[in-house]
């Protein structure tokens, strides 16, 4: 019987990782009137793509990249190629992947059909050197710049949306969101099961 598994690209030149604890419930006790997010919005990812442009290891990340950044961001047709150059490559070494798009983010979600000789090793070894060259510098700037276009903290976007959707009190900073997340599962107040806080971490813009 085939199982559902994701993919995981164990290296990523340009991540960022956000912390999550398990499911509770926040107090809504606390009513302050709304306080405007401290972070500070820089509309410019040209130092990002200049330095993926430097980490470039094949023709095509270069001209993708400096396309880019003569556009101010990398445009979805070459984020797509980007995917499918990766998926063509780990379906030549034998790993049945595929794309979804996601319709409620517009980003492409990436999966898998295994069966019982599933090798993990051997998938995040192809993984890794598939995403090499084809979509490793590509794929996780765009979607930073189509969640997170203005380039702003991306913790205080996911506050924000936090307190948009009622989720958390209109006090609640991002400190408080680190301290949650910092947790051990089971003990964190954020009621990270629900739907409304999985959109917030996938487009806090939505």
């Amino acid at each position: 019987m085939n199982i559902r598994t994701q993919v995981v690209v164990a290296v990523s030149v340009i991540s960022f990782i956000l912390p999550l604890s398990a499911c509770s419930s926040f107090s809504e006790a606390d009513e302050n009137p709304p306080t405007q997010s401290s972070s500070q919005p820089d509309a410019s990812y040209d130092a990002q793509l200049q330095q993926a442009l430097q980490s470039a290891t094949s023709d095509f990340e270069r001209t993708v990249l400096k396309r880019a950044i003569d556009a101010g961001k990398i445009s979805e047709s070459d984020y797509r190629e980007a995917n499918e150059r990766y998926q063509q490559c780990m379906v030549s070494k034998g790993d049945n992947i595929e794309f979804t798009t996601d319709q409620s983010t517009g980003l492409m979600q990436e999966s898998m059909n295994a069966d019982d000789g599933y090798d993990s090793e051997k998938v995040t070894a192809d993984s890794m050197e598939c995403a090499r060259g084809t979509n490793l510098l590509i794929r996780d700037l765009y979607e930073r710049m189509a969640t997170n276009p203005t380039n702003a903290d991306e913790i205080e976007l996911i506050v924000d949306c936090l307190k948009r959707k009622k989720i958390v009190p209109q006090s609640f900073t991002k400190q408080d969101y680190l301290t949650e997340s910092a947790k051990p599962q089971g003990s964190s107040q954020l009621d990270t099961g629900s739907n409304e806080f999985a959109q917030c971490l996938a487009n806090p813009n939505k």
